[in-house]
C-alpha cells in the first residue's frame, strides 16, 4: 500500500514537471524577440535609413523646384480704366493679356497677334461703359494692331485693311493714335491718284461701333 502511494506520488510529480517544461518551452517560442538579438552590420543600417529618408522625402514631395526651372513672366504694361486692370507679360513664349476686375481675372489671352508688342493704351472708344485695350506692335517696319474690349471675358477687334482711294500710293511709315475718342491712322503717300497733291501724308479717322467694327469717319491728305 505504501509502494503504491509512492508510485502515484512520483507519477504526479513527473507529469507537473513535465506541464512546466512545456509551458516554458511555448512561452519562449511565443517572444522570441525577448530573447534573440540579430546584430546587423552598421554600413547595412546607414542604408536602410538613407533609404527610409528618400522614401519620404519623395512621398512628401519635399525637393524643391530648381530655381532655373521656373517660367518668369516679366510685365511690361499695366494701366487701369475704371475698375478694370490691363496687364502685358512677356516669357519666352511670347506675349500674355491678363485683365482683372478688381482683385478677380476676368479674362486672358496668348494671341499670336501681341508677340511683337512695343505699345499699348486703354480706352472706351464706341462709349458702351466696356473698356478695351489698343496694342500696337512693329513687325518688319510694320505697324500693325489689335484690340481686346473687357466684356464677357475678351473680344477682339481689329484695324481694317486699307480700300480704294485710302490706298492709293501708300508708302508705309504708319503711326496710330486716339483722338476726339476715334483712333486715328496716320501715313505717308506717293504719286497717289485723285489727290490733291503728289506725295504727302494722309490721315484717316476711324470710329468704333457697340460691334466692334470699325467705319471711316473722313481722310484728310496734306503735303
Amino acid at each position: 500500500m505504501q509502494k503504491s502511494k509512492l508510485f502515484f506520488l512520483i507519477l504526479f510529480l513527473f507529469i507537473v514537471a513535465l506541464a512546466g517544461a512545456l509551458y516554458w518551452f511555448e512561452s519562449q517560442e511565443a517572444s522570441p524577440e525577448e530573447n534573440e538579438y540579430i546584430a546587423l552590420p552598421d554600413t547595412l543600417i546607414q542604408q536602410i535609413k538613407a533609404q527610409d529618408s528618400l522614401e519620404k522625402a519623395n512621398f512628401l514631395n519635399a525637393s524643391p523646384p530648381k530655381i532655373q526651372d521656373l517660367k518668369r513672366d516679366e510685365m511690361f504694361f499695366e494701366q487701369k480704366k475704371d475698375a478694370y486692370t490691363f496687364q502685358l507679360f512677356r516669357d519666352s513664349t511670347g506675349v500674355k493679356l491678363i485683365v482683372l476686375f478688381g482683385t478677380e481675372i476676368i479674362g486672358k489671352s496668348h494671341d499670336k497677334s501681341l508677340e511683337n508688342a512695343n505699345r499699348a493704351e486703354t480706352s472706351d472708344l464706341n462709349s458702351d461703359g466696356y473698356p478695351e485695350i489698343l496694342v500696337y506692335s512693329r513687325n518688319n517696319n510694320k505697324l500693325t494692331f489689335t484690340g481686346f474690349e473687357a466684356q464677357n471675358g475678351l473680344r477682339k477687334f481689329t484695324l481694317p485693311q486699307l480700300m480704294g482711294r485710302q490706298s492709293f500710293g501708300y508708302a508705309g511709315q504708319d503711326t496710330l493714335f486716339i483722338e476726339n475718342n476715334n483712333l486715328v491712322r496716320r501715313f505717308q503717300f506717293r504719286n497717289a491718284q485723285f489727290s490733291a497733291f503728289p506725295s504727302g501724308t494722309r490721315t484717316c479717322e476711324y470710329a468704333l461701333g457697340h460691334d466692334l467694327k470699325f467705319t471711316m469717319v473722313r481722310t484728310l491728305d496734306t503735303e
